[in-house]
């Protein structure tokens, strides 16, 4: 655990001086990884033809295999039929299985999403009536709350719910759109506004007046059921709203704070399985009379790729040794930016495995280009990429002004010391000093309206992004070799953030003298990248995978 204290968005404030990462998995942990991995090696992979032909039967199938094993009951507890499992355990069984984007989407939206709101703001009855088939993968669960209209404002909803003549129903008119599951589900969590209160329900499939469209031919993720929920004076017991009238709008936002960090374990599951294919092709084909694995600027690409994932490894997992402290809502700042970091690291890593692939790399049905199609739509789900830019400024600029974070203070620290003697901190230090120093100068340029510039807002979620994966991987391990290439890397891009964000705000001797004081935050000797990422890429194919797996 970290030793800083662990409340919501405090590392902009403390660095951890450790955090949870995979080397500190205890044996049940690490038998919880290698169950998940056995099955996904051993049953999920020889199947992926077979689900990306849609074979929903067969998918049902596999959630039921595991089921049985009690992966999809992590999250539940015992007395309903769970495993009673920590935030640490359900992120490393979402990581292992994310061997198929389609397999993966179907898995994380029935025990993540379409559980998680059961989970912790269902009633007794609700729970002892519907987690246990939950747990079991017996019944499917879908989360419906996209519509049409609405995207990312996700709660504009048009999806109503009255009460039905004579009482103790509910008839739901609307329709929702893009319901992972939509074509398996058993149970949807639905949310519909009662007058203008959003609420929601529980809705079964079997209930009169329930029904779904035709799949979404999708770019990615074919295997993976994707319809239209058609509600048509649905009738829905009274006693299936789930928590109360007009609480729907926390329950969905708690929960997809959760979904972001279960995407994010995803991901880096997604990206080592991926790393694995590509390093193991790369030493097999040959080119010019040799390995393209001995290439220079294959062994480039292959370091980029370990060296990412490392980072959003250990961000994952530090944050998955922080959540069980707290309630969901208070770790939304460092599961919007693990969702925006991982998706981002998954898309680069599917980039350099089509070119390392090459031709083949651009064939239907190759691992990589369905890989390249499957995790487009990660930067889409639970809330756009740049939604959730806008949501780690302005969720962390929120709990500031409401004094959970003294953050005015620590902004007021580094300018004045700015204003002093010049001094030479090590990276990270450096790096939380820039994002304090941006966020001050945004606020004090546009102070409330800040919250109206989006892109001031956004270049501060990147440096907050980046500051929590150097802090991540250096409290991780420093001595790593990735971890020394994220963190130069990290500060490059810090740099390049910060200097346009500046230039966008300020003007003159103010910027001036603004950008004198990045020069002497980022001032640091040189380091030698090129022998850094080759030696890198060499542990890699020595290993034939991501070397740094435990």
């Amino acid at each position: 655990m970290s030793d800083s204290p662990p409340r919501g968005g405090w590392f902009v404030l403390e660095h951890p001086s450790r955090v949870f990462a995979p080397e500190n998995f205890n044996d049940q942990q690490r038998l919880i990884a290698q169950t998940a991995e056995a099955f996904a090696q051993q049953e999920v992979v020889p199947a992926v033809d077979t689900i990306e032909r849609r074979d929903l039967p067969a998918l049902r199938q596999l959630l039921r295999r595991a089921g049985e094993l009690g992966l999809t009951a992590a999250d539940i507890p015992e007395e309903y039929g769970g495993m009673g499992m920590d935030g640490a355990a359900s992120a490393i069984i979402a990581d292992h299985l994310a061997v198929n984007g389609s397999f993966s989407v179907a898995f994380g939206a029935h025990a993540g999403i379409a559980t998680l709101p059961l989970v912790h703001f269902g009633n007794e009855e609700q729970k002892r009536k519907y987690l246990p088939k939950l747990a079991s993968a017996a019944w499917v669960g879908a989360y419906a709350l996209s519509e049409a209209g609405s995207g990312s404002d996700a709660l504009a909803l048009r999806t109503q719910a009255e009460p039905a003549p004579g009482g103790g129903e509910y008839l739901l008119n609307g329709e929702k759109m893009w319901i992972s599951n939509a074509g398996l589900a058993d149970l949807f969590t639905v949310f519909a506004k009662v007058g203008d209160k959003v609420t929601a329900f529980l809705v079964e499939a079997g209930f009169p007046g329930v029904s779904t469209g035709a799949e979404e031919n999708k770019m990615g993720i074919h295997g993976s059921s994707t319809r239209p929920l058609l509600l048509r004076d649905a009738r829905v017991p009274a006693a299936n709203v789930l928590g109360e009238i007009g609480g729907g709008a926390h329950i969905a936002f708690q929960i997809l704070n959760v979904g972001r960090f279960k995407l994010g374990a995803a991901c880096i599951g997604g990206a080592r399985n991926l790393l694995r294919a590509t390093i193991a092709y790369a030493r097999e084909r040959h080119a010019f009379g040799k390995p393209i694995a001995s290439f220079g600027l294959v062994q480039e690409m292959l370091a980029q790729s370990v060296a990412g994932l490392y980072a959003a490894e250990a961000a994952v997992y530090r944050t998955a040794g922080l959540m069980p402290l707290h309630g969901l809502e208070e770790y939304a700042v460092e599961c919007s930016i693990i969702k925006v970091a991982a998706s981002e690291m998954l898309d680069r890593i599917v980039d350099a495995a089509v070119q390392i692939h090459g031709g083949n790399g651009f064939v239907h049905g190759n691992p990589a280009e369905r890989a390249f199609r499957d995790a487009r739509v990660n930067r889409i789900f639970e809330g756009t990429n740049e939604i959730n830019r806008l949501l780690t400024a302005g969720l962390l600029l929120r709990r500031a002004r409401s004094g959970a974070l003294p953050l005015p203070a620590a902004i007021a620290a580094v300018t004045s010391d700015l204003l002093g003697a010049p001094a030479r901190y090590e990276p990270c230090e450096a790096a939380r000093r820039v994002a304090l120093l941006v966020a001050g100068v945004a606020y004090r340029r546009f102070g409330e309206r800040l919250a109206d510039e989006e892109e001031a807002l956004a270049a501060i979620a990147d440096l907050l992004l980046h500051l929590y994966l150097m802090q991540s991987v250096t409290a991780r391990n420093a001595a790593c070799p990735a971890a020394a290439l994220a963190v130069e890397e990290g500060l490059d891009k810090m740099e390049w953030i910060a200097k346009r964000a500046l230039a966008a705000i300020s003007e003159g001797d103010e910027l001036r003298t603004q950008l004198a004081w990045l020069k002497r935050l980022f001032r640091r000797d040189p380091v030698n990248l090129v022998a850094l990422r080759r030696r890198i890429a060499a542990a890699a194919i020595e290993a034939g995978q991501y070397p740094y797996r435990i």
